[in-house]
């Protein structure tokens, strides 16, 4: 989200940069190359100011040019910004600051899960508020129809993996008598969450807990992981995901940006 012009004036930054920048961002993730109108009508940019940021990008070896489409995709030159000094930081390093973010907009606890094979896995987290706190537990494993992190991921699966999960792992273990079994109940919660954004939990792993699951894809669109903010029931009101949620996936999004490009390199 771009600050106001008054803040960003306060802050020193330079308007005509951060433009670039964000033409630049834009790239992450794209399999197909993007010209200056698509990029126009995405930032809510003006042409030329876009049309002028790729040409700056493309002059110093960060974009390539399409033949004579006037399209773009990222060049290979990006690799040579890359310190080869420093280790790359590891995924938990760089989603970091954005759990802290999400822990201080709702006060709740938030999880990062990343996907491995047929499971996902607790692999970092901020415990919440109070003294009752939906608790972090590092390592657990659960299967990807159990849980809103889990049905996160599984919903920001193609047709085909979903299918291939199901029919891998008939028939499907309960956790609780709210667990999604059925593939015909389990393919409407899909295009369920798929049509929202995110899955909400509804006790299929743990009746006490409240929680909403954004899924984190990669440079393929491919699910990477998924991150989590919940706590108990009984202390967050019937709406509280819809009171925060444009808050929440602002910040998403941009963990979204970093979890793409973290796969890239």
């Amino acid at each position: 989200m771009v600050a106001p012009r008054q803040e960003l004036e306060s802050k020193g930054i330079n308007k005509a940069t951060q433009r670039v920048l964000m033409v630049l961002e834009s790239f992450v993730g794209q399999t197909e190359p993007l010209g200056a109108s698509e990029l126009s009508r995405r930032l809510d940019m003006s042409r030329n100011m876009v049309h002028r940021a790729l040409v700056t990008l493309a002059e110093e070896g960060l974009l390539h040019k399409h033949g004579d489409t006037g399209r773009y995709h990222l060049s290979y030159n990006l690799a040579r910004l890359q310190n080869t000094e420093v280790p790359a930081p590891d995924f938990r390093t760089i989603a970091r600051p954005f759990l802290e973010e999400l822990k201080e907009l709702t006060g709740e606890t938030v999880i990062l899960s990343i996907r491995s094979g047929d499971v996902q896995v607790v692999l970092d987290g901020i415990e919440g508020d109070g003294s009752v706190a939906l608790r972090v537990k590092l390592g657990r494993a659960l299967p990807l129809h159990v849980s809103v992190a889990s049905r996160a991921i599984l919903a920001a699966m193609s047709d085909e993996d979903v299918e291939d999960y199901l029919s891998r792992n008939a028939p499907l273990r309960a956790y609780t008598d709210k667990t999604l079994t059925r593939p015909a109940a389990i393919r409407k919660e899909v295009a369920q969450v798929r049509e929202v954004g995110h899955a909400i939990s509804f006790g299929d792993f743990n009746q006490s807990t409240a929680a909403i699951g954004f899924a984190l894809p990669d440079v393929y669109g491919k699910p990477h992981g998924a991150v989590v903010v919940g706590g108990p029931v009984e202390r967050l009101p019937r709406d509280w995901e819809d009171s925060l949620l444009p808050g929440m996936r602002d910040i998403v999004d941009r963990l979204r940006t970093i979890a793409a490009l973290y796969e890239a390199l």
